[in-house]
């Protein structure tokens, strides 16, 4: 078991956007009806509004003025305190609890799942993913659960483990599933564990190669590159290229500059910008040529420099659920040329017919990609003009990534078509 590592040097480039280029809106106790400034959990509900989980309750904003609260007493909810959430692809509604097991909410209907009524392991949720066949994936701290919503198998440290793949601890904090079925599966103290059918590889630091962390408290596979990402609680941030095991590791830590050791989550935006929640470091946003643009109380309008959650919406937003200030929705600029960031500017941005790319240095025999928000390519082609016209009319209206490749660089920027 091999991997190279490295930690990367990475300039920081911090936010230095005007007041009225940062579009922040907040909602805590004071004007909304959010049941506590503490928000753990966020999610889609795939119709522009928010699920939020928070240690108070649950609750849905419709993303304009809508708030619906679910509380122990007066709905189904078994517990207020709300660990993670997952929206399948049947729009029903994951809620893991801190200690009273698991809940799916379909419509007005709710299901509860404990170790008591089924296979779950344990009561305690720490993460939930769903997965491209629509199961859902569960750590507790007795191992990793999959339901399919008939069947359960279980990921454990023993040799009834699944298919005989044995965890270097049934601990685990958080995972993602890759279309070919490879898991990426962070544990508390246990290191990162690779799964693939039934062969296991761990990263640690209790054996060569010497892993950065053995805790991981988010994993993401990223959907344009499909690079592993990892938010460490003590390392900072984590990112894997290449092969599984033996890939390149790079690693943004307070030793190069970056404003944290401690992360604590990860979303990834249409564009491929990666997210991250900090304690006390604010959000963080690491771009495509890995510098990194801080947000915080003093520089932006979010509320508290401890970030629990991160989604990154459809439509391009960013939320953040904090430790104390409640939650914050952030639109960053969309479609505006950055310095350092882009040669490409498009226009109209929004499109409703067709939008026009200009490339600094021209864009002819440059290869071009058109990315949905969830990172599948709608069109490609090869640009012969200096400039380049792009049909989206009969495309759904939302959020894309357009990505234009030359010799010498590859260029994204976001496009929203309405």
């Amino acid at each position: 078991m091999n991997a190279r590592i490295t930690g990367l040097a990475v300039v920081a480039v911090f936010a230095c956007l005007s007041a009225t280029a940062q579009q922040w809106t907040v909602y805590d106790r004071g004007n909304s009806p959010l049941p506590s400034a503490t928000v753990k959990a966020l999610e889609t509900d795939g119709a522009g509004g928010v699920w939020v989980g928070t240690d108070w309750g649950l609750c849905h904003f419709d993303g304009t003025s809508e708030w619906t609260v679910y509380q122990v007493g007066t709905s189904p909810l078994v517990e207020n305190n709300i660990r993670c959430l997952a929206l399948d692809h049947d729009g029903r509604l994951w809620v893991g609890t801190e200690s009273m097991g698991l809940q799916v909410k379909d419509g007005d209907a709710w299901d509860t799942y404990t170790p008591t009524n089924s296979p779950l392991p344990e009561f305690g949720i720490r993460d939930l993913f769903i997965d491209h066949t629509n199961a859902v994936w569960i750590c507790t701290s007795g191992g990793l659960a999959r339901f399919d919503g008939t069947g359960w198998i279980h990921y454990d440290d023993t040799p009834e483990s699944h298919d005989g793949a044995v965890l270097h601890t049934a601990n685990t904090n958080t995972v993602a599933v890759r279309e070919d079925d490879t898991i990426i599966l962070g544990t508390f103290n246990g290191g990162l564990h690779f799964i693939q059918g039934s062969d296991v590889q761990v990263l640690s630091s209790f054996e060569p190669p010497y892993f950065f962390d053995n805790t991981a408290v988010d994993v993401a596979f990223h959907p344009i590159t499909g690079a592993r990402w990892v938010a460490a609680p003590a390392a900072g941030l984590l990112r894997q290229q290449g092969p599984i095991i033996a890939g390149l590791w790079t690693q943004w830590y307070g030793g190069v500059g970056f404003p944290t050791n401690a992360t604590t989550s990860i979303g990834i935006d249409a564009g491929g910008n990666v997210w991250v929640g900090s304690l006390m470091a604010g959000l963080i946003r690491v771009n495509g040529d890995d510098t990194y643009d801080q947000f915080t109380q003093e520089n932006s309008g979010l509320p508290d420099n401890t970030v629990h959650s991160v989604l990154a919406a459809a439509d391009g937003s960013i939320w953040a659920g904090t430790f104390q200030g409640g939650l914050a929705r952030f639109v960053p600029n969309v479609g505006i040329k950055e310095q350092g960031r882009t040669s490409l500017t498009v226009f109209p941005n929004p499109a409703s017919e067709a939008f026009t790319v200009t490339c600094v240095d021209g864009c002819a025999d440059a290869r071009w990609a058109l990315f949905q928000a969830d990172g599948s390519m709608v069109a490609t082609g090869r640009s012969t003009a200096t400039m380049l016209t792009m049909d989206v009319a009969g495309l759904p209206a939302g959020c894309y990534v357009l990505e234009l490749r030359r010799s010498a660089s590859v260029d994204r920027i976001r496009v929203l078509v309405d």
